[in-house]
């Protein structure tokens, strides 16, 4: 048996890019979707309706070394139209080293237009709290 890796939880709840010059892109009835990779591991949400779709999707990655690794975010956007898919913004990279033990930590995928929200947990790696807490919970004990 190999031992467990630690593990990172990412929640792909939504995305707004209201503010997307359709025109530009050339977009009727757009659809968009997210893809999240770490190392060699991939989610790609549904594919959602419109400039404001929500996800609340789930996905848990593997991390062999949370201090190094990072997490690529890349924003993807069709026309249901003429069928044209393009990457919208560039991919973004999330780091997992100032993580908080099992505290959720929003992160904004942003791209022209908006932005996605996502939300990182690690589950079983980084720091149980952050620095200047602990005074307060030494007392406690």
């Amino acid at each position: 048996r190999k031992p467990k890796m630690p593990t990172l939880r990412i929640e792909i709840t939504c995305c707004n890019i209201k503010k997307l010059d359709t025109k530009f892109y050339n977009l009727e009835k757009p659809r968009c979707w997210v893809t999240v990779k770490l190392g060699e591991q991939t989610y790609t949400t549904q594919v959602g309706i419109g400039l404001d779709p929500t996800w609340e999707e789930e996905v848990q990655f593997e991390v062999t070394n949370p201090e190094e690794q990072k997490v690529e975010g890349t924003f993807y956007i069709k026309c249901e139209k003429n069928g044209n898919e393009q990457q919208l913004g560039d991919m973004q990279t999330f780091a997992l080293n100032k993580l908080l033990l099992k505290k959720q930590t929003f992160k904004g995928l942003v791209v022209p237009g908006g932005k996605a929200d996502m939300m990182f947990t690690a589950l079983d790696f980084g720091d149980e709290q952050a620095e200047e807490e602990d005074d307060a919970f030494m007392d406690f004990l």
